[in-house]
């Protein structure tokens, strides 16, 4: 699995060579390398290219931009679509966990990929007046 890395550890005053900022981000120096490829910009008018490090603490935050995802009540994410989409055909399984809390599992409409998230118990109530909600015995 890939490391996370944090751009907490990157000075915006200093300047890094590929291997400072490998050092400094506990990454790998091909690792940084790629980086350039991938729209790090750096210094190269001279040798040992430079990256500012204002510049690599950008590029490590768009990296880490997560997608909030705001969904509705009778939506989904879908884990193959990416987006939000509806339950297929309207029919959503409900799996409690716990008295208060469980798992709603469903189809995509769209592409049919497996789809689910947590609920409490009054979201489906709630849920139970507009898809067709099926409870299903514990795990």
């Amino acid at each position: 699995m890939a490391k996370r890395v944090t751009s907490r550890r990157v000075k915006i005053h200093r300047q890094y060579t590929y291997d400072q900022a490998a050092t400094a981000l506990e990454v790998s120096l091909q690792t940084v390398r790629g980086w350039r490829k991938e729209g790090l910009p750096v210094l190269t008018s001279k040798i040992p290219h430079l990256i500012i490090g204002a510049e690599l603490k950008a590029f490590l935050d768009r990296r880490t931009i997560k997608s909030k995802l705001t969904l509705s009540l009778e939506q989904f994410r879908c884990m193959r679509c990416g987006g939000p989409v509806a339950a297929y055909g309207g029919m959503v399984d409900y799996i409690p966990l716990t008295p208060t809390r469980g798992v709603l599992s469903t189809l995509c409409a769209t592409c049919e990929g497996a789809c689910t998230k947590f609920a409490s118990r009054a979201q489906v109530d709630d849920l139970s007046q507009i898809l067709s909600v099926t409870i299903c015995n514990s795990r």
